[in-house]
């Protein structure tokens, strides 16, 4: 539900809701998380400056994970700054990381005038979405950390970011003044366990850990960070993926501009079947992230099938302090979801829709460049139908539809859809359906 709300009509064609307060609407029986997948805190990569190994050694390191991170751009030439290698950033934003502003001429925008400022930021706004169409929406790093008018900057971005140098809360006070850490020689975090000490700090808040980093190993940039120093730290993040969600900065804030906004209603309750709606108050174009959200699991229910517009939806089913919980995540208004109870009187493994020796395993590798192999048993003969699901639930391709004989199989996905065309990086689900399992495992594929 809007409590307050202030809109403001840009050229550029968004409107962006300035100073506005949300406030969940949320039956009793349900929980919005407070990060993606309820992970305790999330973790933002921002780099500025157009520093050469950001594309050349972080983009296919961070690739390698399956964590996006943001590249924050001077588009401008000619003005005693890198030029912007735009075939790089489309590669970039087509494998799924944030290309956003650094303005133009990377300007005080504190020392400017009005229409100085203003031309700045609509200017590398328009060049952004000149290269990179695909991105409905765009942030700000504001140089040298000094805040723009946030009037003018509203226009055109849906947050920015500053460098105080602390952990964010879980939502910002300012989103026009986002808190970053300044990384590297001339920062306060320099090596893995500086980065690690950080990430932790933000575990016990429940917040936002921004890193802005330049320049990378001997690349020139300022305040350059040791491409060493940071693998170790992914190789933490990879390892505690309960604790950290690895996000764009752009993603970090819509996600909590739609946690915030949320309402989940529930619409019907029978002994066998829940069904209920998760919704906002925001531009669908924009704030298009999936939600994640948990109910009470009803007594008498062991397991469950969740389900959205009558397509799966990835869900696990958790037990926190005794209580069990019913885990799943979804686009706000994008339909009904349904909860259906399974014949189960147990609590199975998370992703477990039917309890069967038949099973699915998850694929491997994972995250997975260009192909990926996924393995399944069958206790019995049958049929079997094993395709590929886009985030938004659409089939992308159909691995196995037909006979097969019981015992152990493998299929592989290489990466194309239907049509023969290679799908650009992002999650993916792999579902099968058999006369004893439906069951559903997340992909990531990192080009």
């Amino acid at each position: 539900m809007k409590c307050v709300k202030v809109v403001i009509s840009t050229m550029a064609g968004i409107l962006f809701i300035v100073g506005a307060v949300y406030s969940q609407t949320v039956d009793p029986s349900y929980e919005v998380a407070t990060w993606s997948q309820f992970r305790s805190s999330a973790v933002s990569f921002t780099f500025d400056d157009n520093d050469l190994n950001q594309l050349a050694v972080v983009v296919p390191m961070f690739n390698e994970y399956g964590f996006k991170l943001t590249l924050f751009t001077i588009t401008g030439t000619a003005t005693g700054w890198k030029d912007p290698n735009w075939t790089g950033l489309q590669e970039a934003a087509a494998q799924g990381h944030e290309i956003a502003s650094h303005t133009v001429t990377h300007p005080y925008l504190n020392q400017i005038t009005a229409e100085n400022q203003k031309t700045e930021l609509e200017d590398s706004y328009n060049t952004i979405k000149e290269y990179i169409p695909s991105q409905t929406w765009q942030t700000i790093a504001t140089p040298y950390c000094v805040k723009g008018t946030d009037s003018l900057v509203a226009q055109y971005y849906l947050g920015a970011r500053g460098c105080s140098g602390s952990v964010e809360k879980s939502t910002p006070k300012d989103f026009f003044n986002i808190s970053s850490i300044i990384c590297g020689t001339e920062g306060s975090v320099k090596t893995s366990a500086h980065f690690n000490a950080r990430v932790d700090a933000a575990v016990k808040s429940k917040g936002l850990c921004v890193f802005l980093i330049h320049g990378v190993d001997e690349d020139g940039g300022w305040s350059p960070t040791q491409s060493t120093e940071l693998r170790t730290h992914l190789d933490y993040l990879n390892a505690n993926p309960d604790k950290f969600w690895v996000a764009t900065f752009g993603d970090a804030i819509r996600y909590i501009k739609e946690r915030d906004a949320a309402s989940v209603t529930e619409t019907s309750v029978t002994d066998t079947e829940i069904t209920c709606e998760v919704a906002d108050t925001l531009d669908n174009e924009i704030f298009s992230l999936p939600v994640s959200v948990r109910r009470v699991m009803p007594e008498g229910w062991g397991a469950a099938v969740v389900k959205q517009n009558d397509e799966p939806v990835e869900y696990e089913v958790v037990v926190e302090e005794g209580v069990s919980y019913i885990a799943f995540t979804v686009v706000p208004d994008s339909g009904p979801i349904t909860l259906s109870k399974t014949a189960s009187s147990s609590v199975e493994a998370p992703g477990s829709l039917q309890p069967s020796t038949t099973r699915l395993m998850q694929n491997y590798p994972n995250p997975f460049n260009p192909g990926t192999e996924i393995r399944y048993h069958l206790e019995r003969a049958g049929r079997v139908d094993i395709r590929i699901l886009n985030a938004m639930g659409q089939d992308v391709a159909v691995l196995t539809n037909g006979h097969v004989e019981s015992g152990d199989h493998a299929v592989s996905w290489d990466g194309r859809n239907m049509s023969g065309s290679f799908v650009s990086s992002g999650i993916y689900y792999c579902q099968i359906f058999t006369e004893d399992l439906m069951d559903v495992k997340k992909m990531i594929l990192a080009r």
